[in-house]
């Protein structure tokens, strides 16, 4: 008891402290350095600082194939990532943003590609450690825990960077993430799955390239749901973000009710996800919490045309983050059971999960730009309807799934999805 116990510890402390760093250099970092008279041409490179998360596909396979200079497949990966996390954050605080800025940049995409491969290293290992029951928490875990680091991050650091100053907020998340480095050095990885299964059975004698081209055509469907999926809800904070700032919304309002607030709710929603899969199963917890997920973007729909009051507001996000993060936690959760099975779980589950992210993005800038012709309204009309027609297909995918002796077999789902 004391041992799981003290690895769901560890998972939770990594999966916050991924974000909590990243939400502050990539929030709180623009609007501090804004401040100071930074101009935004200059700003601007800082998105470049978030590239090598866009990239992690590349790196995954590199993950999975060779071992760290540790013990355990993903834990010397963990261990390496962490360490220069660490370092890579002190390096920050010391130096001179005003006069340093470019090397800042620079130090900030190191920063985030040593995040990336903590990222992938540390799903990996969830697709090694848990069986199927395990998985809807581990995921839950996941993304709760991000929505945390998301709030102290770019939320709480902030509030109390008046005290703290630059260095002394870079030391702070320096020590959270020393806290779980700490956790994984004294983690042992065991060499087999949590079933008992030696990690090369699945296919002992294929390539990498081999599983992944493999895994694609037996995996065709689910895949072309998980670039369609995101195309509904995806724009849901890129337009209230912009909303509420058009709105003459004050920015430390907007960063509350979004950051805070908005991750607060998201926070529930994530955990809430284990129990309603339990209940009904993967496969009807996705599609009931789409739908769930469409409805709420209606609420959206009133802001879009002027009513920006806090309360009409403070509904819209509420609705929204009620279901948007435990779609992610399921989705993950389908995304981790066809990875488990597999030989490189890391890249196969980033491959999925990065189609995921990369629409869900593209998505969201196309919805902004067509705001831009058509109005807020019906880029959000469009987003329910939209939203509608993901647990439509979806439910054509996912119906071999829906069986109920399905949802109770150690499988995965059917090939066909």
């Amino acid at each position: 008891m004391k041992k799981t116990l003290s690895l769901w510890s560890m998972l939770a402390s990594i999966y916050i402290t991924q974000y909590v760093a990243l939400a502050f250099i990539m929030s709180a970092a623009f609007s501090i350095l804004r401040k100071q008279g930074v101009e935004l041409d200059k700003l601007a490179l800082l998105n470049l600082a978030a590239m090598p998360l866009v990239f992690k596909i590349l790196y995954a396979p590199v993950i999975d194939k060779y071992r760290g200079f540790f013990k355990g497949k993903y834990r010397g990966w963990l261990i390496i990532a962490m360490t220069a996390m660490t370092i890579l954050l002190v390096i920050t605080g010391m130096l001179d943003l005003q006069t340093q800025f470019y090397t800042a940049v620079l130090v900030f995409t190191l920063y985030v590609l040593a995040t990336g491969i903590q990222d992938v290293s540390v799903d990996g290992l969830s697709c090694k450690l848990f069986n199927r029951e395990q998985r809807k928490f581990a995921s839950s875990v996941q993304f709760s825990g991000n929505l945390l680091g998301n709030v102290i991050g770019g939320g709480l650091i902030l509030i109390f960077y008046p005290w703290l100053q630059w260095q002394g907020s870079l030391l702070l998340l320096s020590g959270l993430t020393l806290i779980s480095l700490v956790q994984i050095i004294y983690f042992r990885e065991p060499e087999e799955i949590i079933t008992g299964t030696p990690e090369n059975s699945q296919q002992p004698t294929s390539g990498m390239w081999q599983e992944i081209r493999t895994f694609m055509i037996q995996h065709r469907y689910w895949m072309l749901l998980l670039v369609l999926f995101p195309v509904g809800f995806s724009n849901g904070t890129a337009i209230l973000n912009a909303l509420l700032v058009d709105s003459g919304w004050a920015l430390a309002e907007i960063g509350f009710a979004v950051k805070v607030y908005g991750s607060g709710v998201g926070f529930i929603s994530a955990l809430m996800a284990t129990p309603l899969m339990t209940a009904l199963g993967r496969s009807k917890a996705l599609l009931t919490i789409t739908c769930l997920q469409a409805c709420g973007l209606l609420f959206l729909v009133p802001v879009t045309l002027g009513y920006t009051d806090k309360v009409t507001v403070y509904m819209a996000i509420t609705a929204y983050y009620l279901a948007f993060p435990a779609i992610l936690v399921t989705l993950a959760t389908l995304i981790m059971d066809k990875a488990s099975v597999t030989e490189n779980k890391a890249t196969l589950f980033t491959l999925q999960f990065s189609l995921v992210s990369l629409m869900g993005f593209l998505y969201s800038a196309l919805s902004m730009a067509l705001a831009d012709r058509w109005g807020y309204s019906t880029i959000a009309i469009a987003g329910v309807t939209l939203t509608f027609g993901a647990a439509l297909f979806a439910y054509f995918i996912l119906r071999p799934t829906l069986a109920p002796d399905h949802n109770s077999a150690t499988g995965t789902a059917d090939s066909a999805t």
